[in-house]
């Protein structure tokens, strides 16, 4: 997470804010819904670490990029649109784990050395009591080594409605079917012409309308004569 910041809260685009209680009792709720098994709370701002004070569900591990009365601080400026574009915290942190391989051995123990405090400009904590397992036996990849694979398909797949009675699993239609929507272009290329107007009256108006103009007209050149 990342944002403007305080103690013990963390707002959204200067509207809405988050307190730590409030993340707090999220992840606890998470906890007992089986959302997570283990979980890598990252968080860039100022005054950070007070943002995971008030934990208390297990395996969370918790990373800041500042203690509480510490600022967080930007990288670099973009001239081009002049303002800054990534945290120091935040640059280090990627430049870190774009070296980390899916098979990588590097360890989380590691991790939490990134950007020290004369790279940071502000002091990172961690807080490492609620996860099971120990930080140097633990390896990045388990959190940052997900390589998904997304095949894209424009056939039609028929499922059938799931027997949850019987545990049966949804059955798929092999004989798919080409889909036969039109493709249209996102955005307009053409202006439409409205057509014609068939109403009886529509020349009439048109012929009253360009008499009243043309009135006008005589009628402001007389009188700047």
């Amino acid at each position: 997470m990342t944002g403007h910041g305080g103690e013990d809260f963390l707002k959204f685009q200067d509207a809405e804010e988050v307190s730590n209680v409030e993340l707090a009792d999220a992840f606890e709720q998470m906890w007992q819904k089986r959302r997570y098994n283990e979980l890598l709370f990252i968080i860039d701002t100022c005054q950070a670490v007070s943002m995971f004070s008030r934990f208390y569900s297990p395996n969370l591990m918790a990373i800041a990029s500042s203690q509480i009365g510490e600022d967080s601080l930007s990288h670099h400026v973009d001239p081009a649109i002049g303002v800054y574009i990534i945290d120091r915290y935040t640059y280090h942190l990627l430049e870190f784990l774009e070296r980390v391989k899916p098979g990588s051995s590097k360890t989380m123990d590691q991790l939490l050395k990134v950007c020290p405090p004369h790279h940071c400009i502000s002091t990172p904590g961690f807080s490492t009591h609620l996860f099971a397992r120990s930080t140097d036996r633990t390896l990045i990849s388990d959190f940052f080594g997900s390589v998904r694979t997304v095949d894209l398909s424009d056939d039609v797949v028929r499922w059938t409605a799931r027997n949850t009675s019987r545990g049966n699993s949804p059955e798929i239609d092999e004989t798919s079917e080409k889909s036969n929507f039109a493709s249209v272009d996102q955005f307009l290329t053409e202006i439409p012409t409205a057509e014609k107007s068939k109403h009886p009256m529509s020349e009439t108006a048109s012929l009253a309308l360009l008499f009243v103009v043309v009135s006008l007209t005589i009628k402001t050149f007389c009188d700047f004569r």
